[in-house]
């Protein structure tokens, strides 16, 4: 039950991403603007993450997993008949508001009904693996629905999902609430966190449009993130304590997750834009395109484990980031049209990569933490996911959309761009995710080395 929710949630970001171009096509979406269906769920789920852990601690989690099944359920089927893009942006946010509220009590959940040993163990490996196997579902069943019916079943497929895991869940769940029952919400410090990070990637998201709104919405961030350090910092019950953060393995950690995941979301995002725009692929087979890359993805999170074993954490990251790097090379020297073989492998090599370094990255972020922190350490750690998808799909789109103006005569829209321009957007902007996949495994040196120092 709770791997099921947990399906649709990694179901629905995967299964919009194939659907991107034809969204944009019936509701009038920019190429600039259409970064938002994936960002504003990204930064709604990230930025109420921590709220939605303790909301359910304090409430009863299997209340709250029911509340956010449900609620997630009745905004799919409305975003299903949404009708401009900014009513499909605004049921964007709402579904990633009932998704902060799910994954948290889905993983509390599941720690509180399996002791502590190799039973939790077990099914906390099987709750990680449903990641990538919904990965690739979404992919290969969001090319089918959206060739076969149209894009608006991408979102109606979860309505039956989470009802029918809400009706079930009372059978299957007993209640559970956290140990602090006088605990209180911290309602400022997720209202400044969620406020700067939207700031943030409209600042991304605008840059390449002129003027000085991006630098005004990117000083708000940076007041809102301080006011969100100070409120922290006096706030009796801390959306998110400070000490906690300030552990140079669980900071480094977290920091390198978000140029991991920002990096991987900006790569898929452009890669579907190039799938379906350059080379004219439906989406089903843009889907099953990216199905490659979900199979070597879940190869990798059955086998990172052993191979770290015998490798070593810091070989399997550094070696990990280093893989998706070189993947991502390979995607960067497309040509117009016919390079499908290539991009085949590139991906397959992503895959691979790209989750062998989640792997050790989701172990550094939990270990020497202690175990009344471990909710909060696992919070962090999804939270920092969250915001690299929504900062890389941001940063990445902007980069790609500055590059191909830049090379368009005066008054030409973008929208009308010939092949060779996008193409060439699309190149820099991979260029670019490939130095933040080497930096990111600079720093992971880094953090291996703490950590053998910490113990």
């Amino acid at each position: 039950m709770l791997c099921l929710a947990e399906f649709m949630i990694a179901l629905d970001f995967s299964i919009t991403n194939v659907a991107l171009p034809v969204i944009q096509t019936e509701l009038q979406f920019t190429t600039a603007g259409l970064q938002w269906v994936i960002s504003a769920y990204a930064i709604t789920f990230g930025g109420f993450l921590m709220l939605g852990g303790r909301i359910s601690d304090l409430y009863g989690r299997r209340r709250l997993f029911i509340i956010g099944l449900v609620a997630f359920a009745l905004v799919s089927l409305v975003a299903g008949i949404a009708q401009d893009d900014v009513q499909l942006v605004l049921l964007r946010g709402a579904q990633g508001l009932a998704a902060a509220v799910v994954a948290p009590a889905a993983l509390s959940l599941l720690t509180t009904s399996f002791p502590e040993g190799p039973e939790r163990n077990r099914a906390l490996g099987v709750y990680g693996a449903v990641l990538s196997f919904g990965f690739v579902s979404g992919v290969v069943l969001g090319g089918i629905l959206t060739d076969v019916l149209n894009w608006r079943w991408v979102f109606f497929v979860n309505v039956p999902i989470g009802l029918g895991a809400a009706l079930l869940a009372p059978k299957l769940i007993k209640e559970s609430h956290g140990l602090e029952s006088n605990r209180k919400l911290d309602v400022p410090g997720a209202v400044t966190i969620t406020g700067s990070v939207i700031s943030m990637v409209y600042a991304l998201s605008t840059i390449t449009q002129g003027g000085f709104g991006w630098l005004v919405s990117l000083v708000v961030s940076i007041v809102l993130f301080a006011a969100f350090l100070v409120i922290e910092q006096r706030s009796p019950h801390p959306l998110i304590p400070l000490k906690v953060v300030a552990q140079r393995v669980l900071l480094t950690a977290n920091l390198i997750n978000v140029l991991l995941i920002g990096s991987f979301v900006g790569i898929a995002y452009i890669l579907t834009l190039y799938l379906q725009g350059i080379e004219g692929f439906t989406p089903l087979q843009t889907g099953l395109t990216f199905a490659v890359l979900g199979a070597t993805a879940v190869v990798a999170g059955m086998a990172a484990g052993k191979v770290s074993g015998k490798l070593g954490s810091t070989a399997t990251l550094v070696g990990g980031l280093l893989m998706q790097a070189v993947g991502t090379v390979a995607l960067a020297i497309l040509p117009a049209t016919g390079a499908i073989w290539w991009i085949l492998v590139g991906m397959a090599v992503i895959g691979f990569g790209h989750v062998s370094a989640v792997v050790i990255v989701s172990i550094s972020a939990t270990s020497g933490v202690p175990d009344h922190q471990q909710g909060l350490a696992g919070g962090l750690l999804n939270t920092s996911q969250q915001l690299g998808a929504a900062l890389g799909a941001a940063a990445f789109a902007a980069i790609a959309v500055g590059v191909t103006g830049g090379l368009l005569a005066e008054g030409t829209p973008l929208e009308q761009a010939d092949p060779a321009s996008l193409v060439a957007g699309f190149r820099y902007a991979l260029i670019v995710a490939v130095v933040v996949s080497v930096v990111a495994s600079v720093i992971g040196v880094t953090l291996t080395r703490k950590r053998a120092a910490a113990a």
